[in-house]
């Protein structure tokens, strides 16, 4: 399989999709900074797996509130 959120899981190393998604963000975080640094056009930017993933996640709602 090549889906790298589900070889994470499958190995062990994390246990749900939402920690799989976050190592493999942190893990490839090089990655996202050249994405950004690109010539993408907005669409391809937005479509890219990695940029998906992040995407997915929203934004740090419970680190921005008061409680």
């Amino acid at each position: 399989m090549d889906d790298p959120i589900v070889q994470l899981l499958l190995s062990g190393r994390v246990e749900t999709a939402w920690e799989a998604d976050r190592l493999y963000l942190d893990e490839h975080i090089h990655e996202v900074v050249a994405l950004v640094n690109s010539s993408l056009s907005d669409e391809e930017f937005r479509q890219h797996p990695l940029i998906a993933i992040l995407l997915s996640h929203g934004s740090r709602g419970w680190e921005d509130s008061i409680l």
